[in-house]
């Protein structure tokens, strides 16, 4: 038992029996020893911050306080008689002190510590590479470095980054931008066509169509897999060679004619 606590000790800048009496006095709520058995842990608990430098919109110093937060609980629930080693036990929950943080700052999903350390390899692998070739490595070199697999990688870049809100306006060329959920595909959404006013239109999709233009066709054909995949807005823009905004204005302009079209035939 001596030999597995001695190490903590030793790096809290304190020897075993003086580790205990803090201890002691410290569970005890006296305000300065317990004071100074913050102060003694604040080394160990920077070691643990260290772990998570990849979070970038959590500061240092708040991981530090949320350690800090984490070490007091573990002293309040710790039990001297099963003889574990405080650090051994307060390390676990000065990590969960600090994963909570991160999370509810960064992420809109809750992260393991292990995926939060693994995050902290890719972001420490990234800078090394830069640093190294004198550009931004590529997604696969930065996996590779960092020893993760494309897929699991791919998860957790995907989940660093900030949320964003549907109804939030993108800036598109030089245009006002159109808000995100119309520059996206959602699978589970009802189809656009499915709202055109007579319910026979679709069996008379080829004849309501004549009335449009070819390009308008071509949008609408692509957009809504009435040849092959649906496509986004921004792969239909890049085909075309016009911008993903254009593209939405033919096809809102598209959406128009049929409506009137069915509306007189029906």
């Amino acid at each position: 038992m001596t030999t597995t606590a001695a190490p903590h000790a030793l790096s809290i800048g304190i020897g075993i029996g003086g580790e205990r009496a803090l201890l002691r006095a410290a569970r005890a709520h006296d305000a300065p020893c317990r004071t100074k058995f913050v102060e003694a842990y604040m080394p160990l608990i920077g070691s643990v911050a260290h772990r998570y430098r990849g979070a970038r919109a959590v500061d240092r110093s708040e991981l530090m306080q949320e350690g800090v937060v984490g070490l007091l609980r573990a002293l309040d629930r710790y039990d001297p008689a099963r003889e574990t080693p405080f650090w051994a036990y307060a390390s676990f929950w000065v990590r969960q002190a600090m994963q909570q943080l991160v999370a509810e700052l960064t992420w809109p999903v809750v992260l393991s510590d292990r995926a939060l350390r693994q995050l902290s390899r890719v972001r420490a692998s990234e800078r090394r590479l830069a640093q190294d070739q004198g550009h931004a490595p590529s997604v696969a070199e930065i996996g590779e470095a960092a020893g993760v697999g494309a897929e699991h990688l791919g998860l957790l870049l995907a989940a660093e980054r900030t949320p964003r809100a549907l109804d939030e306006r993108v800036a598109i060329d030089s245009g006002s931008g159109s808000p995100l959920s119309e520059l996206i595909d959602d699978p589970a959404g009802e189809d656009s066509l499915d709202r055109v006013a007579s319910r026979d239109a679709a069996q008379r999709l080829d004849e309501v169509l004549v009335s449009l233009t070819g390009r308008e066709r071509q949008v609408l054909a692509h957009h809504y897999g009435l040849d092959g995949e649906p496509r986004t807005l921004r792969s239909i823009a890049d085909d075309l060679g016009v911008s993903a905004e254009r593209v939405r204005q033919i096809e809102q302009g598209a959406l128009q004619k049929l409506r009137a079209t069915c509306d007189w035939s029906g």
